[in-house]
């Protein structure tokens, strides 16, 4: 019975951990993410907590609700790896045009 117990338990804990892409080809790089919504950029950079926002009117808006903005441009450019690069992006509300 314990061995039942412990191994449900490791299969739980492998059904909750979050997946990790495999990354065999080398360092990681930095997708295109301009253009798209903000919760389709944060799915393509795994969610990664780090990545920082930036209002793209400069008004100093927080984003509440990604779903409801868009990517309008991105630092470090598509294509560069993100090996310990800090991922920056440039938000709009998706009613608002990218241009200032």
């Amino acid at each position: 019975m314990v061995k039942r117990i412990v191994t449900a338990s490791v299969l739980a804990l492998f059904c909750l951990a979050p997946a990790v892409p495999a990354h065999a080809d080398g360092p990681e790089l930095m997708p295109q993410v301009a253009g798209r919504g903000l919760v389709a950029a944060y799915q393509a950079l795994h969610y990664d907590p780090s990545v920082q926002l930036r209002d793209g009117r400069g008004a100093g808006r927080h984003v509440l609700w990604p779903a409801s903005w868009k990517v309008c441009a991105q630092d470090p450019e598509a294509g560069t790896p993100l090996q310990d690069r800090k991922v920056t992006l440039l938000v709009v509300k998706n009613d608002e045009s990218c241009q200032p």
